[in-house]
């Protein structure tokens, strides 16, 4: 299945559910966040991790969503988890065999024969969990596929070096006998995210307990087709440890395993949910007015309060008492607030401000939006889950994840299948760009990102050339913005560096001979300095992969060392309304520009 293919979400209208609150999921940005730790880990296979509800995201959609960006692999922790993935995989028509499934936890007794007739690979540790799968094998009359796993220092599931040996000579038997197919072997990192001196010995520790166990296992007559160890950890800061597969994590939901190594925004990454829920009142209360229970906050003066319907039974953690940061956006703009007394099973409240002298009208009015976390670039003023973590003494993960049932994931149709395209050179890079040209008018602002000699220069000459414009177009290092005036009387291009911008206002303080109202402009190292110039943009990621292969399946591969060093990998971000519907059809366009430009992944044939 190849990201072009349709695929329905089938997530409910939030029209008509009445549950006050919502979580909702940007599958554009978990296409994003996937295309961002593939350049970081270009040459192997790509695992999303739809484990424990897609960490609270929703498990089907999740899939969905990763597979039509170009995911290879599938993996849950528990068995249970991978039936009912695969379920609601063969009802939505993905053909097994384009969305392998890895499941890694499992007791004994469990249904192992189900697993196999649900073309679920399956993880071993210990003989005593082979000979179980090993007996239903048998029954399902067909072989079990099987990833070995190797304790390399979490010292939870796998098999240590002393036990290996045992568990390598009972596999190999079972594969003579035609019960199991040795698929992989795979271990975790517990540091990976550890910068420290103690944090990278214990990778290097790690892996190097990893090769010990696959020489183990190449001496019993055993050579698994797919090692994989690294996490998003691993993808992002260990890109000795990609080996043939990475397991895409935290990452794929846009936070970062660690904001004090990396922030999301740092790391290119975008929190893909947004939770929210209408105050359901607005009210002043008196100085001294104790809330909620326990009043362990009082109204310091005269207050407007505004109340929120989620609660702990929806997994706001009861941490959050006075401290979770809320903003609510009204209309005279966001409003940052946070929690004040304690989370209630089903609601909490904010603090709106004081009561000014003579105030007839509250700050906010009941309906208005309070969103407890999403993400700032494309919300702006909203908190993170990261704010949320930071001030409840957790982690990220625990804070998306153990969001309660009751509330309904909604998804984002707008974004649910940004462009995304892989192109083998220049040309195509200019071809692309050219293409987007059509689609650009006056006030558009474009940001590109990618590394140093990514191309993002040569994806401006590009609309440079679309627009038709005066000027040979470079890199505006040295300059800073530059402009190129429309040759047809269309709107003029300004072509800008944001990496020397120190204030938000630079380029409407710089005097050029053409306003950003009047012209399109084009930013590169813009991220983080420049969204404010326009809330609705279009983002656009370049990513280079070198050297090696990259993987795209188990029957697609893709030698680097054949093609041109222009190969790259597109990603557009559209952020506003402005964008709704107007790319769809981008990649036809550029081609019919003469040259083959490939999308979602996939680099074009021959």
């Amino acid at each position: 299945m190849s990201a072009c293919d349709p695929i329905t979400f089938g997530m409910p209208d939030p029209a008509l559910s009445d549950y006050p609150g919502r979580a909702v999921v940007d599958a554009g940005a978990i296409a994003h966040n996937l295309a961002v730790l593939r350049a970081a880990a270009p040459h192997s296979l790509q695992m999303a991790v739809v484990k424990a509800g897609a960490y609270g995201h929703g498990t089907l959609p999740s899939a969905l969503a990763a597979l039509k960006a170009g995911a290879d692999w599938l993996g849950v922790a528990q068995l249970q988890e991978a039936l009912d993935l695969r379920r609601g995989l063969d009802q939505a028509g993905v053909p097994r065999r384009q969305s392998p499934v890895l499941a890694w936890i499992a007791p004994s007794g469990a249904d192992w024969r189900a697993a196999i007739e649900a073309d679920i690979d399956l993880s071993v540790s210990w003989t005593w969990a082979l000979l179980e799968i090993a007996a239903a094998a048998r029954a399902a009359g067909r072989p079990a596929r099987i990833h070995v796993k190797i304790d390399t220092g979490m010292s939870r599931a796998g098999s240590t070096l002393h036990d290996l040996p045992a568990l390598a000579t009972a596999i190999r038997q079972s594969v003579d006998q035609g019960q199991v197919e040795l698929v992989g072997a795979w271990s975790h990192f517990s540091r990976a995210d550890d910068p420290s001196p103690e944090g990278q010995a214990s990778t290097a520790e790690h892996l190097a307990i990893f090769e010990e166990g696959l020489r183990v296992l190449s001496e019993a007559g055993l050579a698994p087709r797919i090692r994989h160890i690294s996490a998003t950890s691993g993808i992002l800061w260990h890109p000795e440890a990609h080996y043939d597969l990475v397991r895409a994590g935290i990452g794929m939901y846009g936070l970062s395993p660690d904001p004090a190594v990396a922030t999301a925004r740092e790391l290119g990454l975008r929190p893909a949910m947004r939770l929210e829920a209408p105050l359901t009142s607005v009210k002043a209360v008196d100085a001294g007015r104790p809330v909620s229970y326990g009043g362990t906050w009082r109204a310091p003066d005269r207050r407007w309060l505004g109340l929120v319907p989620l609660g702990y039974g929806d997994g706001i953690l009861r941490a959050a008492s006075n401290h979770g940061p809320v903003t609510v956006l009204t209309d005279s703009g966001p409003l940052p607030t946070h929690v004040v007394g304690r989370v209630c099973m089903d609601q909490f409240v904010v603090d709106l401000g004081p009561v000014q002298s003579g105030e007839a009208a509250p700050p906010a009015r009941v309906g208005d939006t309070a969103v407890l976390f999403g993400d700032p670039l494309a919300t702006p003023g909203v908190p993170m889950a990261d704010d949320w973590a930071r001030v409840c003494g957790t982690i990220n993960y625990e804070i998306v994840t153990r969001l309660g049932e009751r509330i309904p994931r909604v998804w984002t149709e707008a974004a649910v299948a940004p462009p995304r395209f892989t192109v083998r050179d220049a040309g195509q890079t200019r071809a692309l760009g050219q293409a987007l040209a059509a689609h650009l008018r006056a006030g558009d602002l474009v940001m590109l990102r990618g590394e140093l000699g990514a191309g993002k220069t040569t994806f401006a000459q590009g609309i440079g050339a679309g627009l038709r414009v005066r000027g040979r177009i470079s890199s505006p290092t040295f300059i800073v913005a530059r402009v190129h005036p429309s040759l047809v009387g269309g709107p003029d291009l300004i072509h800008a560096d944001a990496y020397r911008i120190t204030d938000l206002d630079d380029l409407e303080t710089l005097d050029l001979d053409s306003t950003l109202a009047d012209s399109v402009t084009v930013v590169e190292w813009g991220e983080g300095k420049t969204e404010a110039l326009s809330e609705e943009r279009l983002e656009v990621d370049i990513a280079r992969p070198t050297g090696g292969e990259v993987r795209r399946g188990p029957d697609a591969v893709i030698d680097l060392e054949d093609l041109d060093d222009g190969l790259r990998e597109i990603s557009l971000r559209p952020v506003g309304a402005r964008w709704d519907g107007e790319l769809a059809h981008l990649g036809e366009e550029a081609r019919a520009l003469g040259d083959s430009v490939g999308t979602a992944g996939h680099a074009p044939t021959e």
